[in-house]
C-alpha cells in the first residue's frame, strides 16, 4: 500500500476519474510473467490504457501506454527483455482499463507526467492530460 500512497497527489485525486483498473477475480493484479495464456482475460481486440510496474522492496512504475489491442501489447511486453529484467525485483505486474480511443492519449499523458515511469511512454503530447486514479 505504501507504494500507491506515495505516488498519489491528494489535490489531483479529488478531480481524477476512477477508470476501474482491472484486477484478477481475487482482487490482486496480474503478474505478467505468470500468465501462460491471455485468452481468459478477454483483452484481444480490446482498446484501452495500461500500466506496468514491478513490486519488491522498492517498487516502481515501468510503463504507461495505450493500445487498440491490449492482448497484442501484453504479448509483446512478455517478450521484452528490458521489462523481464524487472521480474526478479518482486515481479512485473499489469493492469488495464478499456478507454475510448479519443481519450487514451490524454490519460497516458497524465500517467506519464504523474508517475514518471522508467521507460518512455508514447502518446500525443498535444492532447490535454486527463487525470485518472491509479490502481490501489
Amino acid at each position: 500500500m505504501a507504494f500507491w500512497s506515495t505516488t498519489k497527489n491528494n489535490a489531483t485525486q479529488a478531480k481524477a476519474q476512477d477508470i476501474k483498473w482491472r484486477a484478477s477475480p481475487r482482487g490482486d493484479y496480474y503478474r505478467l510473467y505468470m500468465l501462460d495464456d491471455l485468452t481468459p482475460l478477454k483483452i484481444d481486440g480490446v482498446g484501452g490504457v495500461y500500466l506496468v510496474w514491478h513490486g519488491g522492496v522498492k517498487p516502481g512504475w515501468l510503463l504507461a501506454g495505450n493500445a487498440a489491442d491490449l492482448g497484442e501489447v501484453f504479448r509483446e511486453l512478455m517478450k521484452d527483455r528490458d521489462i523481464r529484467d524487472y521480474d526478479g525485483r518482486g515481479g512485473v505486474f499489469i493492469s488495464w482499463s478499456p478507454i475510448k480511443s479519443e481519450f487514451r492519449d490524454g490519460v497516458v499523458h497524465y500517467l506519464a507526467r504523474s508517475i514518471k515511469p522508467v521507460f518512455e511512454c508514447e502518446f500525443n503530447s498535444r492532447e490535454d492530460a486527463i487525470p485518472v486514479m491509479l490502481p490501489r
